[in-house]
């Protein structure tokens, strides 16, 4: 009760000092808000925008006195880099001009509550009077509607996403959040930029705490562009959003279940093929950052080949942007698990529901039915993890012959690569990896090179697979 009758005094005397400023109408602007009760609608959080575009947006909170804008503003005019600003209504309402400039000079501008606020402890009443008013401040003064809403922190509540939704606004976090208010040098803030850095990333930056963020801008668009990524505004990077069906959407009817009458059910597990024909299946699992995922494509781009990747379904989930990217890239996504971890030690309905799970958050990320393939953590399987697997509606257990070992950190490129190269035979399957500080990247090329001159072919998964059933139907 307290904290509401302080939220709603400070609002007044907001309200007031802008009525003798001529700013707004008059002070009783709060009973004039129609507060629009709640449905079960919610205007999600945005912390990544879907897309496979080279593109990262870069915000800005707050508004800092008129010499460090100017600064900021010069920065971003000196790198040629748009930017978002998200713009505190009081803010707006004492220095209309700073904003408007910022818009002059190719920016936009949106809705960072009325009173800078931290939201979480704010009812919906307190929520939606915050957001609709300063979207009043921004229609008298610029006669502009906000599209988009952020707090102070970039966190959102469930209160700002029921809230948004009646005003027909979006609610955006970040991806990106060096945490400037700790004060870190200009360098440091863009190592962390620099370090997460992702296709339809979100920067959130402060313009009025550290100093050294009007140093960073620089830095930050120097690695940026190293990387192949532009730095844009809200509007650009969700312009270039993909289509975002659900899971419900995309996969129908045809959809993995809970069937816990597994014991007559048959796996097939599949290891490698018997053939003579030299030939193999390069295969990866797990999920990594930006930077790997880019380099092990380009890798596999360069040498003309394609690939089957058994992708975690929590980190697809995350950033699904890249297991679209690996699709488009005209390689093949399967399951390897939603949680990674050991089936053999999990109850068979926890299992089964994170096979399910995990179909589901792929078939949102690629946007598009995976296949059902299922490769376990680690490769540890039994017979009974394998029945229950396959009662779900899993085709193939995918399993391998040659593991590369990658992912440990102990063996070098070389070490990896006379690793696979002493066990790889006509019809094996590979295992490497998607991960971030491994050797994965300086081994590929090597073991793929070796492979050619040999005069190996490269296979997906799924050939095999169908070639095997086309055979068994015989």
């Amino acid at each position: 009760m307290k904290m509401k009758l302080i939220y709603f005094l400070s609002l007044l005397v907001f309200l007031v000092g802008c009525s003798q400023n001529g700013e707004l109408s008059s002070s009783s602007e709060v009973n004039k808000v129609n507060i629009v009760p709640p449905t079960e609608h919610k205007s999600k959080s945005i912390q990544l925008v879907r897309t496979t575009d080279k593109k990262m947006a870069l915000t800005f909170n707050g508004l800092a006195e008129e010499n460090t804008m100017h600064k900021i503003l010069d920065e971003l005019d000196t790198v040629n880099v748009k930017a978002t600003f998200f713009v505190p209504g009081n803010r707006l309402a004492e220095d209309p001009s700073l904003v408007e400039e910022i818009i002059e000079r190719g920016h936009t501008v949106h809705n960072n509550t009325l009173n800078h606020a931290l939201m979480d402890q704010y009812s919906y009443e307190q929520t939606f009077l915050e957001m609709e008013l300063a979207n009043k401040v921004f229609r008298e003064k610029l006669d502009f509607q906000p599209k988009y809403i952020r707090s102070r922190t970039g966190d959102s509540t469930l209160n700002m996403e029921l809230a948004a939704a009646q005003l027909g606004m979006k609610v955006i976090g970040y991806t990106i959040n060096p945490q400037d208010r700790n004060m870190q040098s200009a360098d440091e803030i863009a190592n962390y930029v620099d370090k997460f850095s992702t296709r339809g990333g979100i920067i959130q930056l402060n313009t009025y705490i550290n100093p050294s963020v009007v140093d960073s801008i620089a830095l930050i668009h120097q690695n940026a562009s190293k990387k192949g990524f532009k730095l844009t505004t809200m509007e650009d990077l969700i312009s270039s959003s993909t289509t975002n069906k659900t899971a419900e959407e995309l996969l129908g009817t045809d959809t993995l279940s809970l069937n816990l009458h597994y014991e007559n059910v048959e796996p097939n597990l599949f290891y490698s093929k018997k053939t003579d024909k030299k030939e193999v299946a390069l295969t990866f699992d797990d999920y990594a950052g930006d930077a790997t995922t880019s380099a092990i494509l380009d890798i596999l781009k360069q040498y003309h080949i394609k690939s089957t990747f058994f992708l975690i379904g929590r980190a697809a989930e995350l950033n699904p942007n890249l297991a679209k990217l690996i699709i488009d890239d005209g390689h093949e996504v399967a399951s390897h698990s939603f949680n990674h971890l050991d089936v053999t030690q999990m109850d068979p309905a926890a299992l089964q529901e994170d096979i399910i799970m995990a179909d589901q958050a792929l078939a949102e990320a690629i946007q598009d039915i995976p296949l059902r393939y299922f490769r376990p953590s680690q490769g540890i399987i039994d017979e009974e993890s394998a029945k229950v697997i396959t009662a779900t509606g899993i085709d193939v257990i995918a399993m391998y012959d040659v593991a590369s070992f990658d992912w440990d950190t102990s063996l070098s490129a070389q070490d990896i690569y006379q690793r696979v190269m002493e066990r790889t035979k006509p019809g094996s399957v590979i295992v490497m990896h998607v991960l971030d500080g491994k050797n994965n990247i300086e081994a590929l090329p090597l073991i793929i090179e070796d492979l050619l001159n040999q005069g190996y072919e490269f296979k997906m998964m799924s050939e095999w697979v169908s070639e095997t059933i086309s055979v068994k139907e015989d």
